[in-house]
């Protein structure tokens, strides 16, 4: 066999090769051999499998809020302003409830005056913020009229945290409590146990002016 029979042998076995490798995976559907190695081809409309060996995430557990602390009073009187009344959308309660009151006064405690509220007219007061677990509210009117009915003073002790928690005072109905001088007004006096924001939701009938002076001991 000489070389020119040898080239055309090689040549033959490559073309059968050839159809062997690419012509019948080509004609059959199925994968080239030698070219399986790049990526699979992924289906966008497949879902994509989850892997079964993800670690296992542990949730962090949810933090308390801590209550800020009641801030301690400089010694300077506050003069309590006053609000719009939807600021704290304010709903009158079908019935009106009068809380406790304290049989006895604290004789022992020297008081000193922590905030005032003086106005002429009915409305809400801004929150104000008690300290002191024991506290009174001192307080007085001046009248248009000598008529304690015609003449006289409403308002409900309002807890700004808790809207089920409120106090009723009206002058019509309480004792004043007598003045230790002369140089003192009569006046009503309503103590309370228990420290926390609160605001005022004032009536006043017939009145030039009233005042209400919030007191806790020294």
């Amino acid at each position: 066999m000489d070389k020119k029979d040898l080239v055309f042998f090689g040549a033959a076995i490559a073309i059968v090769i050839a159809v062997a490798l690419v012509g019948k995976p080509l004609m059959m559907g199925e994968p080239i051999p030698f070219l399986s190695l790049s990526e699979p081809s992924v289906d966008p409309n497949e879902p994509l499998s989850i892997p079964s060996d993800l670690p296992t995430l542990t949730p962090r557990p949810a933090e308390t809020p801590l209550s800020a602390p009641t801030p301690a009073w400089d010694g300077i009187v506050k003069n309590v302003e006053y609000v719009d009344p939807s600021t704290y959308q304010i709903k009158n309660p079908d019935k009106l409830a009068i809380g406790d009151q304290p049989t006895q006064s604290q004789q022992n405690r020297t008081m000193t005056t922590y905030a005032v509220i003086h106005g002429e007219a009915s409305g809400v007061t801004e929150i104000v913020t008690i300290p002191s677990g024991y506290w009174e509210m001192h307080i007085t009117y001046d009248p248009w009229t000598e008529s304690p009915i015609h003449s006289y003073l409403n308002f409900q002790i309002r807890n700004a945290e808790d809207r089920s928690d409120y106090q009723v005072f009206n002058s019509v109905n309480e004792g004043k409590r007598p003045a230790k001088n002369e140089n003192d007004k009569d006046m009503w006096v309503i103590e309370r146990y228990d420290s926390g924001s609160f605001y005022f939701v004032i009536n006043e009938q017939l009145l030039k002016s009233y005042t209400i002076e919030i007191l806790v001991p020294k």
